[in-house]
């Protein structure tokens, strides 16, 4: 699907690129980060593999979250079928480490939500986190996405092993 920009008061919500490496390795090398959001170790260098990561970013549905005020990417939002009987989305979102509890990503993903409500067929979306990150959850209930239920040993985290994933939807 093609990514359509989106702004708000404080944002620019655009298509991923590859130029935004520089910008998101702030995030991608932030190891809670990483282990918070994926279950993967942190990049220690802007290396081929991490190259080779943003280079399938770019071709994926992602945005780039811009901060207007300054034009840096401060997190990037991922879009993935949801695979339900209805068209959806799944959401993910990482937030450079800095900008964290400032309202960006509860900003960023509400604007996301109504877009795509109002610009798409799209009725449904879902997200979920590791059961240990209850701060992802506040986030969705503060988003308005109803707790779904529980997919046991559904991840396998680089240094918890097999982890719990709390699942939440949102329908149109």
């Amino acid at each position: 699907m093609e990514v359509f920009e989106i702004e708000t008061e404080r944002l620019q919500l655009r298509q991923f690129r590859v130029e935004d490496a520089q910008d998101v390795f702030a995030i991608f090398s932030d190891e809670q980060t990483t282990l918070d959001c994926g279950g993967y170790h942190a990049f220690d260098a802007m290396d081929e593999e991490y190259d080779r990561l943003m280079q399938k970013f770019a071709g994926q549905t992602r945005y780039s979250v811009v901060r207007k005020a300054d034009g840096r990417v401060i997190g990037v939002i991922s879009l993935m079928d949801a695979e339900r009987a209805v068209p959806g989305w799944e959401l993910g979102i990482e937030m450079a480490p800095d900008v964290r509890r400032q309202g960006y990503a509860r900003e960023a993903l509400a604007a996301v939500i109504q877009a795509f409500f109002e610009k798409t067929d799209t009725v449904l979306f879902t997200g979920g986190h590791y059961a240990y990150n209850t701060i992802s959850g506040e986030l969705m209930k503060k988003l308005g996405f109803t707790h779904e239920g529980i997919e046991h040993k559904a991840m396998r985290h680089a240094e918890r092993g097999p982890t719990d994933l709390v699942c939440y939807y949102l329908e149109k």
